[in-house]
């Protein structure tokens, strides 16, 4: 646009306008900053005071690898060498000091220079003055800026932010970090709580756990701190006591609450047994019926077949002998009251009064079937529950004396179990079949198979979704490669076609051009003979033009033919390259399609391998309100979700003999029972233990020792559970990736440069082989596993990648960015599928869900979303958390999705509807 010359004085004088404004405000930013003296009670100390200055306004583009200005200022001998500008200090002179000048803004340039992208701001008039004082001492030398010495303080307890979510495989338990606290939380329990404990510690970690990851096999954590990983294990299975009553067992059982139990011989030695230890009585009554004990441990109470005999531990002396109706079967005690059950199905109430020296019946017998009652035992306060030999299962309320719930079970039923809240009950009959009852006694799930031939399935059935979905992506690159091929056969063909037409064009015109040259030639014949013959220099030019016409003619069919053959030439070799590629397709997708059937075939005799099989169960007992126990013929454990009928986990007891069966004691414990008197008291939780620091090799405080160069914020497992990655390093001056191997605690590979800066996510693809990488660079990569080379870099987001995960055929990987977007990327071409925006803050993590596209991200305006990731569809939002979000995870079903923030509180969502279901504050 062209400016009428009238207004350009108007003009030059808004402009000037503009810039002495311009340049006013810039002045009074930058005046010069006045030294304030600091009361310190004590002289300038470089480490304590102008160290920390310099590391957070000057050393990010000032060090050995950013020489801004050639200047290097991690070190007192590079300070005084200085950069382009002279020596950065003169000892002893700080008005000579150009590193004061430009720091105190008496001199250009000014530092650190504002605005900047590394959050430097400008010193305080104290840093001005101990900088000052600093170098008018002779600016003494210090430790240097990359001394690794730590002094730590101890962290506030009020300091939980979770920086670190993640499920355990069997999705029945996750671990958190809250501040320097690791604590690993049931699932469907809460409450269920472990912490971590460092033995050197009183907690998992120094400062913030800021990664944690969970082994394929779950009974292994690694978690991350200040340049230090550790390997937590928690067996599955931990002897707490052995016992033997060194006679055959004759009966036993266990108080209300399970923290007691008592087992009888067959000649009347008593073991009384609780989580301490245990005693035994010689009670010299053989043949024991039942025996039971109450919760304070006073009160035994001994079966036979006509009398029940009862005691003080205490004072055996003092037993007293109760004449029953009938035959007893069973026993157990309510407090101070006695109920017995009888082969007649009865069951009778019996107390003592202190003043009264006999055991009295306390009102009428109750009863619901004339079948014997094989099983008694208390399910919550004044509550049994029956389980008669022709299938009748009750819970009786002592307090009304009526049986509150009633049903009828398989009349095989040996075995009946309830939850805490009475909502759900187990049985097990003769045939090893567990079988879940709701409260209103309908059967909900059948328990008939091997957890281990479920999980083969469930794998296997995983395992063909990803290779269909694979096969998929190959035939359709076939189906592209034969498009492809087909266009340039096509395009071969229209260039053979080509040729005939500019070969037919040229020579039409050769004639005229060689007729035209000779022409030329025998006019200058001629010329030459009469070189002033004007007649003669007409013709001689109109032949001269004739012939240029002619040739020019020919030059351009000639080239244009060149091109036809080169154009075939071109089209030729691209038909060979598309034949080759898709040859090479074509056997991808052959194999591929080959896999697909091989894990059907494998996924077929699975199925038949578990439709063969039998649970052999013969005990169980709920872990808690979902969480089933089952213990098996074989001696093994099984742990099943009876509500979702999923199993969970699984595991051998050590030296298995058959037993009686298993008491369930307090504190996740049980006593395993066998016939002849061995007493086994076990641990089913036991606690997790430090197995190994990756890092510093020689304890807790070796931290200059140390592998790895500052936090290490990122961490995971291989899918085969041998390696370790890790992820970290110098903040703004390099990312630092490590692979090892966890078990030896030996470094396998350190890839060199992998980022520019701070490495803050990790995954490894689903088959192992690739390594994705998210850092404050604001890269994804990607790295060959076995060799560390590079194999893909992504560039797009502007922030630093706070996530990034596979999807689980390995051909997609998303990303999430503090830029508050979600990117899709083609790994196969390195191309941005999909952006996905609209987060109100940064996206602080990100899932794929199960082998599904579906996509869950966790954002910091504290809402976890769900979206397609083929088409960006928002389908769902979680709610409810008052918080900024820092890590979640979800399970491969999407059922639950779990979040913790800032302040260190957990929520666990529904991820099928949304709903809130608990909300876990830190403790």
């Amino acid at each position: 646009m062209q400016i009428p010359n009238r207004h350009i004085p108007l003009l030059a004088l808004s402009l000037l306008m503009v810039i002495t404004s311009s340049l006013r405000v810039t002045f009074a930013d930058e005046q010069p900053i006045a030294p304030v003296a600091a009361e310190l009670g004590r002289e300038v100390d470089f480490d304590q005071d102008v160290a920390p200055i310099l590391k957070n306004n000057c050393l990010a583009c000032h060090n050995s690898k950013i020489k801004e200005g050639s200047l290097n200022l991690e070190s007192h001998s590079a300070m005084l060498q200085g950069g382009d500008s002279g020596p950065s200090i003169v000892p002893g002179k700080s008005e000579e000091s150009y590193l004061f000048q430009v720091a105190s803004r008496q001199e250009e340039s000014f530092m650190p220079p504002l605005p900047n992208k590394m959050n430097a701001k400008k010193l305080t008039g104290e840093e001005v003055w101990k900088l000052k004082r600093w170098i008018d001492l002779g600016a003494p030398e210090g430790k240097g800026l990359t001394n690794n010495t730590v002094v730590w303080s101890t962290m506030p307890q009020s300091l939980q932010p979770v920086y670190a979510l993640t499920l355990f495989p069997n999705e029945s338990r996750f671990a958190v970090g809250r501040g320097n606290r690791v604590q690993v939380i049931s699932v469907t329990s809460p409450q269920d709580v472990s912490e971590l404990i460092d033995p050197e510690l009183p907690a998992a970690h120094r400062d913030y756990v800021n990664a944690i990851a969970v082994h394929p096999n779950g009974r292994l954590l690694a978690t991350a701190g200040y340049r230090n990983v550790k390997i937590w294990q928690q067996d599955a299975f931990q002897i707490l006591e052995n016992a033997h009553l060194n006679e055959p067992v004759a009966a036993f059982s266990h108080s209300n609450r399970g923290t007691r139990f008592a087992v009888i011989g067959q000649t009347g030695r008593l073991f009384l047994g609780n989580n301490e230890g245990h005693q035994i009585l010689e009670t010299s009554i053989p043949g024991a019926k039942a025996v039971a004990v109450n919760e304070a441990g006073n009160l035994v109470a001994i079966a036979t077949e006509a009398e029940v005999k009862i005691m003080d531990p205490a004072s055996p002396e003092s037993m007293v002998s109760l004449a029953v109706p009938s035959p007893v079967t069973q026993l157990a005690f309510h407090q101070q009251t006695l109920v017995t059950a009888h082969s007649n199905g009865q069951l009778h109430t019996w107390a003592k009064t202190e003043s009264e020296p006999t055991w009295q019946e306390s009102g009428a017998a109750l009863k619901k079937s004339d079948a014997a009652i094989i099983q008694f035992s208390p399910v919550a306060e004044n509550q049994f529950s029956a389980l008669s030999a022709d299938g009748n299962a009750a819970i009786w309320d002592l307090t009304n004396r009526t049986a509150v719930r009633g049903w009828m079970v398989p009349a095989e039923t040996t075995k009946l179990r309830f939850t805490e809240d009475l909502k759900t009950a187990a049985t097990v009959d003769k045939n090893g079949v567990v079988r879940v009852w709701d409260a209103n006694g309908k059967q909900i799930q059948e328990i008939l198979r091997p957890a281990s031939t479920e999980k083969a399935v469930k794998d296997q059935e995983r395992a063909l979704a990803i290779s269909k979905a694979q096969a998929a992506y190959n035939l359709n690159l076939v189906k592209l490669g034969e498009t492809d091929l087909k266009q340039r056969e096509e395009a071969v063909q229209k260039a053979e076609k080509a040729i005939e037409p500019a070969k037919e064009e040229l020579k039409k015109v050769t004639p005229p051009r060689d007729e035209a040259i000779a022409a030329l030639e025998e006019i200058e014949k001629k010329l030459a003979e009469k070189p002033d013959d004007a007649e003669l220099k007409k013709q001689q030019e109109a032949a001269q033009k004739k012939r240029d016409e002619a040739v020019a003619k020919f030059d351009e069919n000639t080239e244009l033919l060149k091109r036809a053959e080169t154009t075939l030439q071109l089209e030729k070799s691209a038909l060979e390259r598309s034949k080759t590629q898709n040859e090479a397709k074509t056997k991808q997708s052959e194999l591929a399609a080959e896999l697909v059937k091989k894990i059907e075939s494998e996924l077929k005799v699975n199925q038949e391998t578990r439709d063969k099989s039998t649970l052999s169960a013969v005990d169980l007992a709920f872990e808690d309100n979902q969480q089933l126990r089952v213990l098996t013929s074989t001696g093994t454990i099984e742990i099943w979700n009876a509500i979702t009928k999923q199993p969970i986990d699984e595991f051998q007891v050590p030296e298995w003999q058959s037993s009686l069966g298993w008491i369930p004691l307090s504190g996740n414990r049980y006593c395993q029972i066998r016939a002849d008197g061995r007493i086994e008291k076990a641990s089913l939780s036991p606690q997790w233990t430090m197995q190994r620091r990756l890092g510093p090799a020689n304890g807790e405080l070796a931290i200059t020792e140390s592998e790895f160069v500052d936090r290490v914020t990122a961490l995971a497992f291989s899918p085969d559970g041998t390696l370790l990655a890790t992820g970290g390093g110098d903040p703004s001056r390099d990312g630092e990736l490590k692979i090892w191997n966890w078990k030896e605690g030996a470094l396998v590979r350190t890839i060199p440069n992998a980022h520019s800066d701070s490495i803050l996510t990790l995954k490894f693809s689903e088959d192992g082989q690739k390594l994705a990488t998210g850092s404050a660079d604001k890269f994804v990569k990607v790295f060959a596993v076995e060799s560390g080379e590079p194999l893909a870099s992504f560039e797009g987001h502007t922030e630093h990648v706070l996530g990034v995960d596979w999807m689980a055929d390995g051909l997609t990987i998303a990303s999430a960015s503090a830029d508050k977007s979600v990117k899709i990327w083609d790994v196969q071409d390195g191309s941005q599928k999909r952006t996905i925006t609209g987060f109100g803050k940064q996206v602080t993590g990100l899932e794929f869900i199960g082998v599904t596209d579906n996509l869950a991200t966790c954002c910091g305006d504290k809402i976890v979303r769900l979206y397609q990731a083929g088409n960006g569809r928002n389908y769902r939002n979680l709610s409810g958390a008052q918080n900024y979000l820092n890590a979640f995870d979800v399970t491969e079903d999407e059922s639950l999705v779990i979040a913790g923030g800032h302040q260190g509180v957990v929520r666990i969502w529904d991820g099928k509807n949304g709903q809130l279901l608990h909300t876990l504050e830190p403790k």
